[in-house]
């Protein structure tokens, strides 16, 4: 339920194509709405705002040090907002906390944070959905070249001591780009996943473009919890560069592609996405 939840805002975006610390959601941003919008940062930037032209789908807030503190997604046809509060401890991401805005709450997430060598190895999330607890324990795994490679899940039902789901998003790069990725769900069989049961989407990512992906801008650890929590169909935000075609191959249906499309800024960042989306910066 949770991911279906999070999934239409996070959809829309893709087919249709705590308070901070300062304070800087109204900040002057490096566009207007109007076409073309035109640039006016010139120096580092962070991504503010993802706009559809009436509404802000994707908001993110910072520190005055430019830390992100605070993400807002928003359904494009409902009222319907999830609110990502972000803990450090140090410069690292320690916890993020992520709500709906209904009562109660049926999205009350919780994600512990755990690294190696610098770098997220595993993470836990903890929720409360309809009364009963859930758990889930992430491990994050490299390959030789310290690419993300996996990221694995194991979830427990309703207080159980016992894994049930087992799900792994794998992710093919070409060099910084992901190409690919293929997520598969099954049941768990004692302590370990039953192939019988499984179910394989794969997501192909094709004709990327020389310029720079504006979530790079952020913090790549909110990223992998962002895709954990709703969808890897927006996997390539985890890129250095921007997607031009999405293709989902499902067990269940025939392939379906969609293009995208960029305009840039005179500092190669995109500012709108088909004219549909608008891609909103804040200097840093």
């Amino acid at each position: 339920m949770t991911k279906k939840y999070l999934f239409s805002t996070f959809a829309a975006l893709a087919l249709c194509f705590v308070v901070s610390c300062d304070n800087t959601t109204d900040d002057p941003p490096n566009q207007d709405k109007t076409t073309p919008p035109t640039s006016t940062i010139t120096g580092p930037r962070i991504l503010s705002k993802v706009n559809n032209g009436t509404k802000d789908l994707e908001e993110y807030i910072t520190t005055i040090n430019g830390a992100l503190s605070q993400a807002f997604t928003r359904d494009a046809g409902s009222t319907n907002t999830m609110t990502s509060t972000v803990t450090y401890s140090g410069s690292k991401i320690s916890q993020i906390k992520i709500q709906d805005n209904v009562t109660p709450h049926v999205t009350d997430n919780t994600y512990v944070l755990t690294y190696t060598s610098g770098k997220l190895s595993s993470f836990t999330m903890d929720q409360t959905l309809l009364g009963s607890p859930n758990h889930s324990d992430f491990t994050v795994y490299y390959d030789a070249n310290g690419e993300l490679y996996r990221v694995v899940e194991k979830k427990k039902l309703g207080g159980s001591t016992s894994y049930s789901h087992y799900y792994e998003a794998k992710y093919t790069f070409s060099a910084s780009n992901i190409v690919k990725t293929d997520y598969t769900g099954m049941l768990m069989n004692g302590v370990n996943p039953d192939p019988s049961t499984a179910s394989t989407t794969s997501y192909l990512y094709e004709n990327y473009d020389s310029k720079i992906n504006p979530y790079t801008t952020l913090p790549k650890e909110y990223l992998i919890i962002s895709l954990a929590s709703t969808t890897q169909l927006n996997s390539y935000l985890l890129s250095t560069n921007n997607v031009g075609k999405v293709t989902i191959q499902s067990p269940l249906a025939p392939p379906i592609s969609y293009p995208k499309l960029y305009s840039y800024d005179s500092a190669n960042y995109p500012i709108s996405d088909q004219g549909m989306l608008h891609y909103i910066y804040k200097p840093l």
